[in-house]
C-alpha cells in the first residue's frame, strides 16, 4: 500500500482494514508508522534478494544477470507511485540504511563487471567505478521522472523506456565485440530487457 499510493495517503486505519485485523493489533507489532515502514522494506529488500539469488543462479553468464536484474528492477518500478520516494526522503534512518545498501550493491556491482572483464565480455579500457557512477546518476534521473508531475522533455517516455534504452547504451559501450552479440542474442529470445 505504501508502494502503491504513497506513505503519507497510507493511513494505519487503512492498513488493518486491508488486513482485516484491529489497529491496536497493528500497534502491539509496530510502535508507529515508521517501524511498520521500515519492516515493509526490509521485506522487499529481502524478497529482491532472493529472486536475485535465483537470477544468477539460473544465468549463464554476468551480462545475462545484469540484464535480468535491472529488468526485475523495472518491473517493480512500474508499481511504484511517484510520491513514494519523496516521502521517504521524510524518514531519515531508513534513507541512511537504503544509502549503505546502495554501497554494497555498487561494491558488488563493480565485482560482477571485473568478472565480465574476465569473461571476455566487457572492454579491458572499461572503468567500472565512473560506470557505474553515471549510470546511477542516470537511473536517478528516471526516477525524477516518473516523480515530475510537470511536462519535461523526457516525460514523453515512460521510465521503463528510458530505462531501457540506457542500460542498453551503456551496456553495449563497455563490451567487447563478444558481449554485444550476447546482448543482441538475448535481445532476440527476450524482445526486451524491460517487460
Amino acid at each position: 500500500m505504501f508502494i502503491e499510493y504513497g506513505i503519507k495517503d497510507v493511513k494505519m486505519d487503512d492498513i488493518a482494514a486491508k488486513l482485516s485485523i484491529s489497529k491496536r493489533t497493528i500497534y502491539e507489532l509496530f510502535n508507529d508508522k515508521e517501524q511498520l515502514l521500515h519492516e515493509v522494506l526490509k521485506f522487499q529488500h529481502n524478497r529482491m534478494y532472493e529472486n536475485g539469488k535465483e537470477i544468477v543462479r539460473n544465468s549463464s553468464h554476468i551480462l545475462e544477470i545484469i540484464l535480468k536484474l535491472y529488468n526485475l528492477h523495472f518491473k517493480l518500478l512500474k508499481k511504484v507511485n511517484s510520491k513514494f520516494f519523496s516521502e521517504l526522503n521524510k524518514y531519515p534512518e531508513i534513507c541512511k540504511e537504503r544509502q549503505d545498501k546502495e554501497k554494497r550493491n555498487t561494491k558488488k556491482f563493480c565485482a560482477w563487471m571485473e568478472m565480465g572483464r574476465q569473461q571476455g565480455l566487457f572492454r579491458e579500457d572499461a572503468d567500472f567505478n565512473i560506470f557505474t557512477f553515471i549510470l546511477k546518476r542516470d537511473l536517478t534521473t528516471i526516477l525524477e521522472v516518473k516523480m515530475q508531475t510537470g511536462h519535461t522533455e523526457l516525460s514523453k517516455y515512460t521510465p521503463e523506456e528510458l530505462g531501457r534504452k540506457l542500460i542498453l547504451f551503456y551496456l553495449r559501450g563497455i563490451s567487447t565485440p563478444k558481449g554485444q552479440q550476447i546482448i543482441e542474442e538475448y535481445l532476440k529470445r527476450n524482445e526486451t530487457i524491460i517487460e
